[in-house]
């Protein structure tokens, strides 16, 4: 998990059984801010719902439930707010090969001037080439994906996709720690597309 995850959980609208190529999570229902591990395997199975370390940024590691831990098209990774009871999620992970798709049509592979539209204002995100590298963290301030229905917010990693990569030249600006806007015609040549997505619940933390 390479982004900053600093925030909360998922849910899903309309769903019982394995999910398929394209369902998309809401704030709300199964996945919703009091779910629980035990709620996911009565409603996809214990052979579908795991729970075990996972590795986290900056070298460290924690526990979190797995679904589908080996569809990589299906799975998600919960991490929870009471650990003992593992309820209350603090947020739910999209990454990699994902086929689901997060609120407002948000999925990987979605271009930051989509993510900006959808979020009706520019935001802020993290330069390149480092471990918290690209992670835009959206709060109730900066546009719609911080304060979604259901009390949820996205947090987001973006990778550059533009021929000629690693960045350099005067693309250089753009990587280490720092902080980029999403509307910086710069960023924008490079053509960063969203690589992780994490659906949050600040009420968890």
């Amino acid at each position: 998990m390479r982004a900053f995850v600093a925030v909360a959980a998922i849910s899903l609208s309309s769903f019982a059984g394995p999910a398929r190529a394209g369902d998309v999570l809401e704030c709300s229902g199964l996945f919703g801010r009091d779910t629980s591990h035990a709620a996911l395997v009565e409603a996809f199975g214990a052979q579908n719902v795991v729970y075990k370390k996972i590795d986290a940024p900056q070298g460290s590691t924690g526990m979190a439930t797995i679904l589908f831990e080996r569809d990589r098209a299906r799975r998600l990774l919960i991490e929870w707010r009471d650990e003992k009871n593992r309820a209350r999620p603090i947020y739910i992970g999209i990454d990699g090969k994902s086929d689901w798709i997060a609120p407002l049509g948000i999925k990987i592979g979605t271009l930051i001037e989509e993510v900006e539209r959808q979020n009706g204002k520019p935001f802020r995100l993290n330069g390149f080439g480092w471990d918290l590298g690209g992670a835009a963290r959206i709060g109730k301030d900066d546009g719609k994906l911080g304060d979604l229905p259901g009390g949820c917010g996205l947090g987001l990693t973006f990778e550059p996709t533009a021929e000629g990569l690693p960045l350099g030249g005067k693309y250089r600006t753009l990587n280490g720690n720092r902080d980029l806007r999403s509307d910086l015609p710069l960023l924008r040549e490079v053509k960063p597309a969203v690589v992780e997505i994490f659906v949050v619940y600040p009420e968890n933390h």
